[in-house]
């Protein structure tokens, strides 16, 4: 029987020097002779950080592991700046990949596994090493802000709310290459049988991107800009709002591409047969609206109705990155060099990455039938669940060793988490009220 994917990464942990070592050393010296300051300790201590002072988050892991502090914060952190950052997205990687080989508790959307492309600006800790990095922000005059910024770019799994890979980019950098890495990632990445979309935002609607996925045969589906495509989006009516539509880069429409004389020579006269798609809806105020869409999907698996609700599925990535901000304190980083700032963002995300499976694996095992108790279904709070890991993962950690321990440690793990889940009350759809508008940032109640 295949582990929880929790025990999966405390069994890793165990393992580091025999699988990761060549990756994780920044250099061949670094983690060879047995120091008081295990690998492994390193690695869970990264990802059930609480955000607290480097001494205090010290002393609290020694003692819920039952060991005795006998390290400096000091040399913590040198041990800590010997750990290769890279190194924990590979093993984050390499553990998510085996729930796709073999996808026992990852649900699909019409057969499709559904991703979303996207970025977000992370604030960073200003010194001269990351200024030099990434580069600083400016308010609305053009003023220098002591403020630097990370443009974090992520593919994501949105039906399993997964992020699979993950660009730590410096500021204002080209979301597009990021996508197209992320696009080779996922070629990669997933099983050539599996069957896959990736959704993408306005931002993304640009022939580059497009060339790139249609010749790796990448199914997509892109919301348009107004500028976008005009001629093909205007012949699209009421009474024919989905046409497949050739398009063809000559003229004005190559022209644009002339500075770079490689892809220009690429695409002049090329041809691409894609797919237009007119949807009327209502948003959020009421009002009537009508977006445009591109995509190479087929009318067969997704009709011109079932569109809207398909796309409707990105905004599942802009709740990740909510998450990681709000709950998980990503941007609490516990130190300032560039090193501990990649390795605080890959923490965040493994350890969101560790919720999401945790729910997932729930939902497909006996605590499920618990539902039956409770007058209406029940969803897991991620946000609690947040809170519970950050210290039933310590606990299973220090009882690695003991099998038994550990099951009975992760079964009540998963019990409270279900106990304290909510209710889902079909029916109220009561319009939220809200006074004017504000440039103040929304408050989340803090997981630990």
């Amino acid at each position: 029987m295949r582990k929880h994917y929790t025990q999966r990464v405390i069994s890793i942990s165990r393992n580091l020097s025999e699988k990761y070592h060549n990756i994780i050393a920044q250099d061949n010296k670094a983690f060879t002779r047995v120091r008081k300051i295990k690998l492994s300790d390193l690695f869970i201590q990264m990802l059930a950080n609480k955000g607290q002072s480097q001494k205090n988050e010290l002393f609290n892991f020694y003692k819920e592991v039952n060991e005795d502090m006998n390290v400096s914060a000091t040399a913590f952190f040198n041990a800590r700046m010997k750990f290769n950052s890279e190194a924990l997205l590979t093993i984050m990687q390499d553990v998510t990949k085996e729930e796709y080989e073999d996808p026992v508790h990852l649900s699909k959307y019409n057969g499709y596994h559904v991703f979303a492309i996207d970025g977000s600006e992370f604030s960073i800790p200003a010194t001269d090493e990351t200024r030099l990095k990434y580069g600083t922000s400016k308010n609305h005059k053009g003023n220098n802000e002591n403020t630097i910024l990370s443009s974090v770019s992520t593919l994501y799994d949105c039906n399993n709310e997964l992020f699979l890979d993950v660009k730590i980019n410096p500021y204002r950098s080209s979301e597009l290459l990021s996508a197209i890495e992320h696009v080779s990632f996922l070629e990669r990445f997933l099983p050539s049988n599996e069957k896959n979309l990736i959704l993408l935002d306005r931002n993304y609607s640009g022939v580059r991107l497009i060339d790139n996925m249609i010749e790796k045969n990448q199914k997509f589906l892109v919301r348009l800009s107004s500028n976008r495509f005009k001629s093909e989006t205007k012949s699209l009516t009421d009474e024919t709002p989905d046409k497949w539509i050739d398009v063809t880069y000559s003229g004005v429409r190559a022209n644009n591409y002339r500075k770079d004389p490689d892809f220009y020579n690429k695409i002049k006269n090329k041809t691409y047969r894609l797919r237009f798609i007119r949807v009327k809806h209502t948003n959020a105020n009421e009002e009537e609206q009508i977006d445009y869409y591109m995509t190479n999907l087929s009318e067969k698996d997704f009709s011109t109705d079932s569109i809207y609700d398909l796309y409707h599925l990105r905004w599942k990535i802009e709740t990740g990155y909510r998450s990681l901000k709000s709950q998980i304190n990503v941007e609490d980083f516990s130190g300032v060099r560039d090193n501990l700032i990649r390795q605080d963002i890959y923490a965040s995300i493994f350890v969101y990455n560790n919720i999401s499976m945790t729910i997932a694996e729930m939902q497909n095992s006996e605590n499920l039938m618990q539902q039956s108790k409770y007058k209406h279904p029940r969803k897991i709070n991620r946000n609690f669940a947040l809170g519970i890991l950050k210290k039933d993962l310590l606990v299973m950690f220090t009882l690695y060793d003991n099998k038994e321990a550990v099951e009975i440690a992760q079964k009540r793990y998963e019990s409270n988490i279900m106990k304290y889940s909510c209710p889902i009350r079909d029916g109220r759809s009561r319009p939220r009220k809200t006074i004017g508008s504000s440039k103040q940032k929304v408050t989340y109640r803090k997981s630990y």
